[in-house]
């Protein structure tokens, strides 16, 4: 019987995979699935891909080129175990995973969340901040017991154990976009979850290279509005469960948008409106400064934008 089903999108980093693969123990209640999402020849030794040295181990080769999204897709129509455990071929698993393994498989629950790690890449042991985020949320929810951060802010889906049979039932999948694909699978499965679970043990470590597109966060062309988007469909989901909206973030990227791209802005005000808040009190929110003349000027555009 298969309790785990490993899928490990990768692209072109092939030794980062082989040291991925050698962090996952070797059981045969495990499955492997590496997908490739169409690497270069010319960074990828085809005749000798990296491989995992348990017997249940699978990997697809697409042509696509369809980023992270498309390729978990990809593997989830190949899994078959209970449980769903999603790594990035740059990341890899803690020295637990064996007793974590034994622990969980007969877990009744839909999810269940581990504390990540986060190290540079260049040596593995260096402090990086990018699982900070995380373990702020898994802090609070043990402070106050509330799940609603869990749920609908919970943006990555590394380092939880995922119940496929919800996720087949919901038909729950990955957005096949550029940036943020996952935004979207994460309050899906954590809006549909029944029960949860937390544990202080960490099961994954994230990598940071310096160069990951979390490092370089909205410096591409297209970026900020590929990112808005897919994170106001996630709200939409969050507000029609009856979950309170992520309006700190919501206004972030309204706010970015604004000095950048003025549709976009008028689309995700608009959004924001739809959710349920008032005209007057979004732009009192969206635009607080202490430059009054600023403030004037932005809220007489937003005014005449909406209004007219």
């Amino acid at each position: 019987m298969i309790n785990y089903s490993i899928i490990i999108p990768h692209k072109n980093t092939p030794d980062l995979l082989q040291y991925c693969l050698d962090s996952i123990p070797i059981r045969d209640d495990v499955q492997v699935i590496v997908v490739d999402d169409n690497s270069n020849a010319d960074k990828v030794d085809f005749g000798h891909f990296p491989q995992w040295k348990g017997k249940n181990y699978e990997c697809y080769f697409t042509k696509k080129s369809g980023g992270t999204g498309y390729a978990e897709n990809v593997g989830m129509g190949y899994a078959i175990g209970k449980w769903l455990l999603f790594v990035g071929a740059d990341d890899y698993l803690l020295p637990l995973p064996n007793e974590i393994f034994d622990e969980e498989k007969d877990t009744e629950a839909d999810m269940v969340y581990f504390r990540p790690k986060a190290v540079m890449l260049s040596d593995r042991i260096s402090y990086s901040k990018r699982a900070d985020c995380y373990n702020a949320i898994i802090d609070r929810y043990f402070a106050y017991g509330d799940e609603t951060e869990l749920r609908c802010r919970y943006f990555s889906i590394c380092g939880r154990l995922i119940n496929r049979k919800m996720v087949v039932e919901k038909s729950i999948r990955f957005d096949e976009i550029q940036y943020s694909n996952d935004n979207l699978f994460a309050v899906k499965i954590g809006v549909n979850a029944g029960k949860i679970e937390v544990r202080e043990k960490p099961l994954y470590c994230i990598t940071e290279s310096g160069n990951t597109l979390t490092s370089n966060f909205m410096k591409k062309p297209g970026e900020l509005q590929i990112r808005t988007d897919a994170f106001f469909r996630a709200q939409e989901v969050v507000h029609e469960h009856g979950y309170p909206v992520d309006e700190k973030l919501a206004f972030e990227y309204l706010r970015l948008l604004f000095s950048s791209d003025k549709n976009a802005f008028m689309l995700n005000f608009d959004r924001m409106r739809k959710l349920g808040y008032k005209k007057s009190w979004l732009m009192k929110e969206l635009f607080k400064s202490n430059r009054p003349v600023s403030r004037i000027k932005r809220t007489a555009y937003v005014l005449c934008k909406t209004m007219f």
